[in-house]
């Protein structure tokens, strides 16, 4: 995305306001940000002349066709092959350096063998998150090991990149700070604009827990930045933990929505809503006095309020079966109230208020 706007730049400079683009060039994200990125990649250069067919969009002041080799419409540039280009045009574009991400793989050989294939994939998609707003270069890997760069060699054969990788600990020149789930300070959305870099530890904790993985990789690397945890409503409970979408979440947040709430919604799993949902329901349930036992309960009016994770049907009876709590009608619970055989849960007031 901001990529994307430093092309349109770059292209207005050069005096282009129609581009034609090969038919094979298939973007499914923001179309000069693709474009960008596939130009810096070296896949395509910018070549003055040929004609289009088709208008595939629009921007601003700038017209992007399909590239025909019979087409009616002359373009003032086109996207070609490097070979296949007679008179390539020069394209400076700015490069954005902030924001920057620091993957630290210290910890690598703490992984067994399923976790270190689990931590590849999340850096390979970690890679096409970061394409979809900016360029390869604000992704940093460091403390990389050779062992690494040969399982990454395997995974994606002839995967071109621009990713900085270092063997050694990361340098951090400007504002940082350290996204750890057990860190002292709450990543904001005032936060957020001010950081520069954000570091993330290497960790993937699929098989097993990783004892306080992300502060003992901080003292290792002599960190002096703040430690930040992202939170969802005061809680860490349901906030996706995999590198690439906490990536997505602090991007999403920066350049989007300006909301950390929105952007954590938007990248749960199906797994991270059942928790939270499972989470407040439990807190939010009345328990009700019976025969020997107290069960939990819940009036059918709040269970939508309390579903504020956007959570499907499925999800929300999973999470009542799991739960083991029981959905009754409003008149139902407010016999029990009257009859004091009904208390309401810690967080039962959070929704109640908003009736």
């Amino acid at each position: 995305m901001l990529l994307g706007n430093q092309l349109l730049n770059a292209l207005r400079d050069l005096g282009i306001h129609r581009l034609c683009i090969p038919r094979k060039l298939k973007c499914n994200y923001y179309l000069p940000q693709c474009i960008a990125v596939n130009l810096l990649l070296g896949k395509y250069v910018l070549c003055l002349g040929g004609f289009g067919g088709n208008v595939i969009s629009r921007i601003n002041d700038l017209e992007i066709l399909s590239l025909l080799s019979m087409g009616a419409l002359p373009c003032d540039a086109y996207l070609a092959k490097p070979s296949d280009c007679t008179a390539s045009l020069d394209l400076l574009m700015d490069i954005p350096q902030k924001p920057r991400f620091i993957v630290d793989l210290s910890l690598w050989n703490e992984h067994t063998d399923s976790e270190k294939n689990e931590l590849i994939e999340q850096v390979l998609t970690s890679i096409n998150t970061i394409r979809r707003y900016l360029w390869d270069s604000n992704l940093e890997l460091t403390s990389t090991p050779s062992e690494f760069l040969e399982r990454i060699g395997k995974f994606a054969r002839g995967f071109r990149h621009g990713v900085v990788i270092r063997r050694d600990k990361p340098i951090i020149h400007d504002n940082a700070v350290m996204l750890d789930p057990e860190g002292d300070c709450v990543l904001s959305e005032q936060l957020i604009t001010r950081i520069s870099t954000f570091v993330i530890g290497g960790i993937v904790d699929k098989e097993r827990r990783i004892k306080d993985g992300t502060g003992r990789l901080y003292g290792l690397l002599g960190l002096s930045v703040p430690r930040c945890r992202i939170e969802l409503r005061g809680s860490v409970i349901g906030v996706p933990d995999r590198i690439n979408k906490i990536i997505e979440i602090i991007l999403i947040a920066l350049l989007e929505t300006g909301s950390i709430e929105e952007a954590i919604i938007r990248m749960m799993s199906k797994r991270d809503r059942v928790n939270r949902l499972f989470y407040e329901l439990q807190r939010a349930a009345y328990r009700l006095r019976g025969e020997g036992s107290t069960v939990f309960v819940i009036p059918r009016s709040l269970i939508n309020r309390i579903n504020w994770v956007n959570a499907s049907d499925k999800e929300v009876e999973l999470v009542l079966r799991k739960s083991h709590i029981y959905v009754i009608d409003d008149e139902e619970l407010s016999k029990y109230l009257l009859l004091g055989m009904a208390r309401p849960g810690p967080l039962t007031y959070k929704y109640v208020s908003k009736a």
